[in-house]
């Protein structure tokens, strides 16, 4: 992990995550970026400071006794992480690492506890950053539904754009095989919703 000095970028991406107006203003806030295999987040060190993905792919996974690995999530930008532990002042069993080069804002949760946590600006993208991972929880987390159902979910209530730009990232989201989410892809095509709009990418169609 290194620091990257450009101010005007990274008050160009607190106005995006509508982190400008928080009362502390830029002193707690500096951009990082993390190289191809550099661990963001370790269970073995304290998580002092908020990571907010900002570009680049972080895939978040814990081990098994045996030492063998599981998927928890593989994120494209705009993840949080730290959130749950601000709040719940613990530090969770996983690991995130960067799938690629990684640029994030980090904000320096530790030594701002107390001006944080009476600052609304923050305690409402905390709220909106773990609303959204319960709700991502909530629609796809009954391992029971088929695949279909479970990427149309998503493709409705969780992507934004309502589009597939990545069948590996998709099939990581969705805890499902390439091969299993590549068959659901066909299906909705055929039955008319989704598009097929370029090698590996697809999006809901407006009947859907």
């Amino acid at each position: 992990m290194h620091t990257v000095n450009d101010p005007r970028r990274l008050q160009q991406l607190l106005r995006e995550l509508t982190l400008d107006q928080l009362a502390l203003g830029l002193t707690p806030f500096r951009l990082v970026r993390f190289e191809k295999g550099e661990l963001l987040v370790s269970p073995d060190r304290p998580m002092d400071q908020l990571l907010i993905v900002v570009s680049g792919k972080a895939h978040i996974y814990g081990l098994r006794e045996d030492g063998s690995s599981f998927s928890v999530f593989l994120e494209d930008h705009r993840v949080v992480l730290g959130d749950l532990e601000f709040v719940r002042r613990i530090e969770l069993p996983f690991f995130t690492e960067a799938m690629g080069d990684v640029l994030c804002v980090a904000l320096a949760v530790s030594r701002h506890r107390k001006e944080l946590e009476r600052d609304p600006v923050f305690l409402r993208f905390l709220l909106d950053s773990l609303g959204e991972k319960v709700q991502t929880v909530f629609l796809l987390g009954i391992s029971s539904q088929p695949v279909e159902e479970k990427l149309l979910t998503f493709l409705r209530d969780i992507q934004p754009d309502h589009r597939v730009h990545s069948v590996h990232s998709v099939a990581r989201k969705l805890q499902c095989s390439r091969s299993q989410l590549q068959r659901a892809l066909r299906s909705l095509c055929e039955q008319g919703l989704l598009e097929h709009t370029g090698k590996g990418q697809y999006r809901l169609a407006t009947r859907a």
